[in-house]
C-alpha cells in the first residue's frame, strides 16, 4: 500500500479484471483497500468496461471479424459468459439464468470460431475438457485467460 502523501496507482482495468477473475479480490472495495484508493476510483477505472462494456477483444484469442461479433446467439452467450467470469455480481437474475442455461446446453457441444464460418457449435469430445469454446491451438494463452473460458465460474 502506498505511503502517506504519495499518489496511488491502480493497475490497468485489464489487470483488475484478471485479479477479480483469479479471485485475488472479490469486490471493488477490496481492490480499493489494497491500493489505498477510494472505491469510486476503482469504479471509475472500470467504468468503460462495466455493464456489458468489457473490452472483449482484449481477452479473445481470435481475430474475430466484425460481422461475427454481432451474431446474436453464440457471440452474445460467450460475452455473457466472460462477463459472468469477470464480474458475476453485475448480472441480473435473468442474465444469471440465461448463463446457467447456456452452460447446461454445452454438455454435448462446444462453441467454435473460424473466420470463414463464424461462430458454430461442434459436438463435444473429451479433448475439449470443460471449455465453453475451442481455443486456438496456435496461440499461447496465460492460464488465467484460459480459465475465463472454462464452464466453472471463477470466484
Amino acid at each position: 500500500m502506498p505511503g502517506p502523501g504519495r499518489p496511488s496507482t491502480l493497475p490497468t482495468a485489464s489487470e483488475i479484471f484478471r485479479l477479480l477473475a483469479k479471485g485475488t479480490y472479490k469486490t471493488q472495495k477490496e481492490i480499493a483497500d489494497a491500493y489505498g484508493v477510494s472505491e469510486s476510483a476503482v469504479s471509475h477505472a472500470l467504468a468503460p468496461y462495466k455493464e456489458g462494456k468489457i473490452d472483449y477483444r482484449a481477452i479473445m484469442p481470435w481475430d474475430v471479424l466484425p460481422k461475427h461479433l454481432s451474431n446474436p446467439r453464440p457471440a452474445r452467450a460467450l460475452r455473457l459468459h466472460l462477463r459472468a467470469q469477470l464480474e458475476y455480481h453485475t448480472l441480473t437474475a435473468e442474465e444469471e439464468a440465461e448463463h446457467e442455461s447456456w452452460i447446461a446446453s454445452l454438455k454435448s457441444r462446444t462453441l467454435h470460431y473460424d473466420q470463414s464460418g463464424g461462430w458454430v457449435y461442434v459436438t463435444r469430445i473429451p479433448e475439449h475438457g470443460d471449455l465453453v469454446v475451442l481455443l486456438p491451438k496456435d496461440v499461447e494463452l496465460p492460464a488465467e485467460t484460459v480459465d475465463l473460458y472454462r464452464m466453472t465460474r471463477k470466484r
